[in-house]
């Protein structure tokens, strides 16, 4: 599966606690929506932030550890042994973003369809939200799954 990766922070590294926020493109790759991502750095010592792209189908090794979503194994992505998966693409039903008349329209005509969003590891209640998620990214909705991973 073709994949890319890149650092988002430009190797500007973080503590325990420090806050990263960063605009990122959202799937699927040809969408042009941007979303904005506000997250903290939750690993002891200096960190940095990993953005992971996977054209479908994907495979991902990652299994709960002591409350967070850690990679066991290397992937072609870039992501490696360790990292914390902090953040999915999430493919859920919902109405049309935006405000105003076009979005209130799309509602009354029926106008209820796939969002894309980010989904945040850090909040789920259990791993099976976590594995929903990451399987909500499938060729029907998208053409790429995007991972946010803390190393």
């Amino acid at each position: 599966s073709a994949a890319s990766t890149s650092n988002r922070n430009n190797a500007v590294q973080l503590n325990m606690g420090e806050k990263w926020e960063f605009e990122i493109g959202m799937p699927p790759s040809n969408s042009g929506l941007q979303a904005l991502v506000r997250m903290e750095s939750i690993l002891d010592g200096p960190s940095e932030m990993i953005e992971v792209r996977y054209k479908l189908p994907f495979g991902l090794d990652v299994q709960p550890q002591k409350g967070l979503a850690v990679c066991t194994k290397d992937g072609t992505g870039g992501e490696k042994v360790g990292d914390v998966l902090r953040f999915s693409s999430q493919w859920t039903m919902g109405l049309p973003r935006g405000d105003g008349l076009i979005s209130t329209a799309a509602s009354f005509s029926g106008g209820i369809g796939w969002q894309c969003s980010l989904f945040d590891v850090m909040k789920a209640k259990n791993w099976d939200m976590v594995v929903e998620a990451l399987t909500s990214n499938v060729p029907a909705r998208t053409d790429e799954v995007l991972l946010i991973f803390e190393r």
